[in-house]
């Protein structure tokens, strides 16, 4: 009787740390999950539930900060990929936005808030029309600002002005140039960030530079350790390719 209640105990014992176990989720569980979506579309939903669950269970607030921030991406992506996942790009934006301002309140001295914030909201903008991302500028701006002032040397942070001053030239004269020197600066903060590496091979394109274009382009494709390596799977890889096409008979 007294062996049966002990493999009794035992078994239960068992049970309950194996629940645990296989109920918890730690946040490089997730982001390991959103960082192979290109291996599984449905991967991006699975890494915000992951993400939702650490928010819940977590008393940590470096974690669920962490967590915030990788929701934020996760969304942003979602609505970058949405012909995949088949969800709304406004309301992959939308939410992307609402995790940032989360994150922003739980640590309103970290960039990384900021900087999901205006990614989500500068995406959701070009979405729905080239009016709506003027209207928004003023807010993407701000929010940018903010992440740039609190770190100038984040490679993310240093890709987005680039980016911006290339898609709307008009906000400043001389936009290629200060283009093109935020996306050198985000690649010595980070060799590794390919869409810096894309977004360049667009400004020498505009520029007429063909040879340099072409260069950063093949280097882009033939990258063997890209810092988002499902983002160059999905985005940076074919976008240089359709680049390079577009310039194939170039001087």
């Amino acid at each position: 009787m007294f062996k049966t209640k002990v493999i009794i105990s035992l078994v239960l014992a068992f049970t309950v740390i194996f629940s645990l176990s296989a109920y918890a989720v730690t946040i490089g569980d997730a982001e390991k999950v959103l960082n192979d979506y290109d291996k599984d579309i449905s991967n991006l939903k699975k890494a915000v539930d992951m993400f939702n669950q650490i928010i819940q269970e977590s008393k940590d607030n470096d974690v669920i900060y962490r967590a915030y921030i990788g929701e934020s991406r996760a969304y942003e992506t979602m609505g970058d990929q949405a012909k995949l996942t088949h969800t709304s790009p406004q309301d992959d934006y939308e939410q992307g936005m609402i995790t940032a301002q989360h994150a922003i309140k739980i640590n309103p001295n970290d960039a990384r808030g900021y900087y999901w914030y205006a990614g989500n909201i500068g995406r959701q903008s070009e979405y729905k029309s080239l009016l709506n991302a003027v209207m928004v500028l003023p807010v993407f701006q701000e929010y940018m600002g903010k992440a740039y002032a609190l770190d100038k040397t984040n490679a993310d942070i240093l890709e987005g002005y680039g980016e911006m001053y290339y898609e709307l030239p008009w906000i400043v004269s001389g936009s290629n140039t200060k283009a093109m020197d935020f996306l050198k600066r985000s690649l010595k903060s980070d060799p590794n960030l390919t869409l810096s590496m894309a977004i360049l091979g667009k400004v020498y394109i505009r520029e007429e530079k063909y040879d340099q274009a072409r260069k950063i382009l093949e280097k882009l494709i033939n990258y063997k350790a890209p810092t988002y390596r499902a983002d160059w799977v999905m985005f940076d890889k074919p976008l240089a390719q359709k680049l390079l096409e577009s310039i194939k008979d170039k001087k």
